[in-house]
């Protein structure tokens, strides 16, 4: 036992010291609840989707409810299992090593298609793919498209031509309503023999008159295109030139267009945005029928397939002609099946007369020449082949003529036929 005084008084704080440790000991287990809890990732550590999303298990990270999600593209309509969630942490932010291999992997889109890629957006038509259709682009646009329809549209208004004083005296395209041009619509009709007769079944339009007008078109698919650009560019480049300097290098073709730049100002964004409409439809039908953006030939304006089709007549009147679910225009059976859909929706039956028919290829195309000669060449087309003449044997010494073959670029609705004289047929048209 510790008797002196010195021993009593360390005794008494070695004591109280003790005391003290305790308490502060049994404060600290108090205010940490006494137990142990098992640390948790959060969702975009441990790669689980959260409570609510177990149906999302295989989402992408972007679509989990930790991560801020941009606003859906007008038009489609957010996953209602992502907007019942609860948001996490309102400030969180992917890692920016993530987002540098997002922006990677994004099609890349020029800065001079932006505006037509926020139009196709406001319209429903955006992600991905539709960035892959724009980064197919040149970077700067062709000022031929809108050039080429305000210098048509210029010398109509501004440098009218005076009225001719003789009546027209060419009835149908140089060139085209002959013998030879029938025996080739014949021929494609039997190459095609079922897709021919199940259109002319199913939409009453007879054969002849569908490869005749096939024939005024592309020559049968053999000219599918006036410029090199493809459709896609074509009407691209005419949607985004909506001011004069779009189209500097074709101004100096207009005599006096500095006079005239009001009418310009009022023309231009119309055309531009008849053009940004055909774009709309011309993605929704690539979209639709997975179809390569580069290989879509097209006319000076857009007009796509053998029967030359402009893209916002294809949701309308386009028809499958094969039954594989899609509508190809380059493809003969769809082709077909497509211009003999739009001229019965324009009142083509079986028994109308001469010019109710001729009536009805002008809804195809305002021109009384084109009406006519697609008439006359299905007259043709509809008569037995001509017997093939005797050929008599050459004479030694001397060498037979080489018969001549009508040739040359053939555009659509018979521009740039050849020159010869055209073969008239049994009966006129009427016009």
């Amino acid at each position: 036992m510790i008797k002196s005084p010195t021993g009593k008084i360390c005794l008494t704080l070695f004591r109280t010291a003790c005391l003290v440790c305790c308490l502060t000991c049994s404060m600290l287990m108090i205010a940490c609840g006494g137990a142990y809890t098992e640390p948790v990732s959060p969702p975009e550590q441990t790669g689980l989707a959260p409570v609510g999303l177990d149906s999302m298990a295989g989402a992408k990270a972007d679509t989990r409810a930790g991560v801020d999600l941009p606003p859906p593209a007008a038009g489609v309509k957010p996953d209602s299992r992502v907007a019942a969630d609860k948001p996490l942490d309102p400030g969180y932010q992917p890692a920016p090593a993530a987002q540098g291999q997002a922006d990677a992997a994004r099609p890349s889109v020029a800065p001079v298609w932006q505006p037509l890629a926020q139009r196709l957006t406001a319209d429903g038509l955006s992600g991905p793919r539709v960035d892959a259709l724009l980064s197919t682009l040149a970077p700067t646009p062709s000022q031929s498209p809108m050039g080429r329809k305000m210098l048509e549209l210029y010398k109509s208004r501004f440098m009218p031509r005076p009225p001719s004083t003789t009546p027209p005296t060419e009835k149908y395209y140089k060139g085209v309503v002959t013998e030879q041009n029938a025996r080739l619509c014949r021929d494609f009709i039997a190459n095609h023999k079922l897709a021919f007769s199940q259109a002319q079944a199913r939409f009453g339009v007879p054969s002849s008159i569908a490869a005749a007008l096939l024939f005024v078109e592309t020559r049968l698919g053999k000219v599918l295109a006036d410029v090199p650009e493809n459709a896609l560019f074509t009407l691209a480049s005419m949607a985004v030139s909506r001011q004069p300097d779009d189209i500097s290098q074709w101004l100096p073709r207009m005599p006096g267009y500095e006079e005239h730049m009001p009418w310009f100002d009022e023309t231009m964004p119309k055309r531009a945005d008849w053009a940004y409409k055909e774009v709309r439809a011309l993605v929704t039908h690539i979209l639709q029928d997975d179809l390569d953006p580069r290989y879509l030939p097209s006319s000076i304006y857009g007009a796509v397939g053998l029967c030359q089709f402009m893209p916002s007549n294809i949701a309308a009147y386009g028809a499958d002609g094969d039954g594989d679910g899609k509508v190809d225009l380059f493809h003969v059976p769809d082709a077909v099946a497509s211009l003999s859909n739009y001229l019965a929706r324009h009142g083509w039956k079986p028994g109308i007369n001469r010019a109710q028919q001729h009536k009805v290829l002008m809804a195809y195309n305002k021109s009384v020449i084109y009406a006519n000669t697609i008439l006359a060449l299905a007259d043709l087309v509809s008569k037995p082949a001509a017997p093939a003449k005797a050929v008599e044997p050459v004479k030694s010494g001397k060498t037979g003529q080489k018969g001549k073959v009508s040739g040359g670029k053939a555009g659509q609705g018979g521009k740039n036929a050849p020159k010869d004289k055209a073969s008239s047929s049994g009966s006129q048209p009427q016009s």
